[in-house]
């Protein structure tokens, strides 16, 4: 990799880290739904740089904080589970995890 190069080469990893606003959900629904966006956002950054191997949210991306406890245990999630399939189809249609020489 070059000095300011942003791409992925055989000793590097090319990894954006996305600044995404935590949500405030209430529902399991809401949850889904915004996993979905991720998703897509997913799909999206892969098809702008396709050496990059890794995209990075930050935490609470998925669920956002829950001051609600009820909110919180309704909307937990399970792995594997709903939230993480949605994840793994973008990244599989994103071919993310490919590693190639």
């Amino acid at each position: 990799m070059h000095h300011g190069d942003i791409s992925s080469s055989a000793d590097t990893v090319g990894s954006p880290f996305v600044n995404y606003k935590m949500p405030r959900l209430h529902t399991r629904n809401e949850v889904l739904d915004n996993c979905r966006s991720i998703a897509r956002m997913i799909e999206g950054i892969k098809l702008a740089c396709l050496e990059w191997n890794l995209i990075v949210f930050p935490e609470y991306s998925t669920h956002g904080i829950m001051y609600d406890r009820g909110e919180m245990l309704e909307t937990a999630a399970t792995i594997p589970g709903a939230e993480t399939e949605i994840f793994a189809e973008a990244c599989r249609k994103a071919r993310t995890w490919e590693y190639s020489r």
